[in-house]
């Protein structure tokens, strides 16, 4: 399994019924990442660390802000791209993103 590291700009959203929703520092926080493939419609779940790369935590209501995903898996490229959307989930969908560039390690 091939280890990745991407920057992203992430919206988040607000929480309902009184939830205030995710809230990303600049440590680690573990979510699920829905990768789309532009090509073939299809989408794939992936286990992400998604951080700030500000110093502030970020809450929904937020412009968008520059993020650190780091994921593994050996289709990876094929689901996340420059340019490719994907969406954030912890248990329901908090926020959706835009991948700017692949960071190599």
């Amino acid at each position: 399994m091939k280890q990745y590291k991407f920057q992203a700009l992430v919206t988040l959203y607000g929480g309902s019924d009184g939830d205030p929703g995710a809230i990303l520092g600049s440590a680690p926080h573990r979510m699920v990442l829905r990768g789309r493939n532009e090509e073939s419609g299809h989408s794939q779940l992936y286990t992400a660390l998604v951080s700030c790369d500000d110093e502030r935590p970020f809450q929904p209501g937020s412009q968008r802000f520059l993020a650190t995903l780091r994921l593994a898996g050996d289709d990876v490229t094929d689901y996340l791209s420059i340019g490719g959307h994907f969406d954030l989930w912890l248990g329901s969908t908090v926020g959706d993103g835009i991948v700017t560039r692949r960071l190599f390690v």
